[in-house]
């Protein structure tokens, strides 16, 4: 039998390294309830949307996951909806070699984003950014 891998929860690598970077946003995979929302904006939603596990690459013998993250953002307005879209963007690029979970953070790339997202309220701004970040197992 072959043995089991227990792979890092991404989200929870990509939320960790959020807590310290960007200051001032709230970072989750679960949205705060409503009474609360308001307050914690800007806030950060990170969700794994697919990514494949790689084991046993006959290139360097290294375990290395490849998540689709997907980050909705939402903020007050446009303004700072937007700052909040670049300063996680500035802090996805520094990630290089982040290690948290039993893993460790390899070049992250863009898919798509930051782009306009449709929300039910007229008062708050929704912008959208997928990215993916490799994880090696350390």
């Amino acid at each position: 039998m072959a043995e089991l891998v227990g792979w890092p929860d991404a989200e929870l690598v990509l939320i960790d390294y959020f807590t310290a970077a960007p200051p001032g946003v709230h970072t989750c995979n679960t949205i705060p309830p409503v009474e609360l929302f308001n307050e914690r904006l800007p806030i950060i939603d990170v969700t794994r949307t697919g990514g494949d596990h790689t084991t046993g690459t006959w290139a360097d013998g290294y375990l290395v996951d490849e998540p689709s993250m997907d980050l909705d953002i939402w903020a007050a307005s446009l303004e700072s909806g937007q700052t909040t879209a670049a300063h996680a963007r500035a802090a996805l690029v520094a990630m290089l070699g982040y290690r948290a979970h039993g893993a460790a953070a390899g070049r992250v790339r863009n898919i798509s984003g930051p782009r306009r997202r449709p929300d039910v309220s007229q008062n708050i701004t929704r912008l959208g950014r997928t990215t993916t970040i490799p994880l090696r197992l350390v």
